[in-house]
């Protein structure tokens, strides 16, 4: 072996482990690149931004907009109160990292679960027998005129028109608990079509809600609200927010695309809706707009930080659901009160409701 190839593989040799000796355990990455980082900082006043070049994401300070971290994470993570992340970490740049909980700033940004964790993809199998089909056959009853609860809000019987016979299941979607009183979504099976309707626990249809083409949307129920709010669709199928008991219809129409909003997070009581393809902010206490529909509203999702939890309403349940109703107008004001929110662009920068934007300088 000659001089010059001895000398080029100590240097591999020397410059192998110097990589190996470089890479950081999801401790130590997590402490040196993140905590340590952001120690100094109230968890509220965190923000993540962008950057094109790393493809991850890193914080700066909502204050100063000042870069605290370096882009070191796979996804944009707010604290409230804590992050939990999967992956986000890569320790090696392949699609390995970390996984974990870390808690905010009033709990001195501790590491509540940690571990180095491998994206896998896994084949889905089955042990055992095939699935033993629930019948619902025992649930009908001739003497019910609509339904029945148990204790906990869920279906126990119904009368047979209620019922389908060749696919044993109720054509019961959804239960409704508002004011001490259910009401439950049914589907309508006819000529080879599916309507739906709504009924009360008599099994009286509202009129307002009669054989529908598309399935009414419930809104997001408040403890403080006098009536219940549906997506429905018009015949231009534009979605209109229409109320069971007083049959009332809101003059605001939206685009279909945007629909999704309504499942964000809504512990702060806004969502994403559009209007002719103009994006705005939908305020779901008061059904007004937060932020009209304009061209330059660029909205892709809302976020929130917060150093303490918020409160929820929360539905539960299995073939059939409750609304368990838990959290009132005054509720979702006190959330925002304790929040920051913030709207994702397209192009991944933050702003607020005020339209303010956020990114480093």
């Amino acid at each position: 072996m000659t001089k010059t190839r001895i000398i080029l593989l100590v240097i591999f040799i020397f410059f192998s482990l110097h990589i190996t000796a470089q890479e950081l355990s999801c401790d130590e990455k997590i402490t040196t690149q993140f905590i340590n980082k952001i120690k100094p900082f109230n968890s509220k006043d965190l923000i993540p931004y962008y950057s094109e070049k790393e493809n991850k994401w890193g914080y700066i300070h909502r204050i100063t907009k000042k870069i605290i971290t370096k882009p070191i994470m796979r996804e944009a993570y707010f604290f409230k109160p804590f992050v939990q992340f999967y992956y986000s970490f890569e320790t090696n740049g392949l699609q390995n990292g970390c996984s974990g909980k870390i808690l905010g700033s009033k709990d001195n940004y501790k590491i509540e679960s940690l571990e180095k964790s491998e994206y896998q993809e896994f084949d889905i199998y089955e042990e055992g027998g095939p699935e033993v089909k629930k019948t619902y056959k025992n649930m009908v009853k001739e003497d019910v005129n609509g339904f029945v609860v148990d204790e906990n809000g869920k279906l126990k019987h119904f009368n047979p028109k209620f019922y389908n016979e060749k696919d044993d299941e109720p054509l019961i979607q959804n239960i409704i608990f508002f004011k001490n009183n259910y009401y439950a979504i049914i589907k309508i099976l006819e000529n080879n079509k599916k309507y739906y309707s709504i009924i009360n626990q008599e099994g009286q249809e509202f009129l307002n809600f009669k054989k529908t083409e598309y399935y009414p949307m419930l809104k997001q129920i408040y403890s403080d609200d006098t009536d219940i709010w549906f997506l429905t669709i018009r015949n231009d199928k534009k979605y209109v927010y229409k109320s069971l008991l007083n049959n009332i219809q809101l003059e605001e129409a939206f685009d279909d695309n945007t629909i999704y909003g309504e499942v964000q997070d809504q512990s702060f009581g806004y969502v994403i809706y559009s209007v002719d393809k103009k994006k705005g902010v939908f305020d779901l206490t008061t059904m007004k707009w937060k932020i009209k529909p304009s061209d330059k509203n660029d909205f892709i999702y809302l976020f929130y930080a917060s150093s303490e939890p918020l409160l929820y309403s929360y539905q539960k349940g299995e073939w059939t659901y409750r609304n368990d109703v838990i959290i009132s107008n005054k509720d979702i004001e006190e959330n925002r009160k304790k929040s920051y929110i913030y709207i994702q662009s397209s192009k991944n920068i933050f702003y607020d409701l005020e339209l303010k934007s956020y990114e480093p300088k």
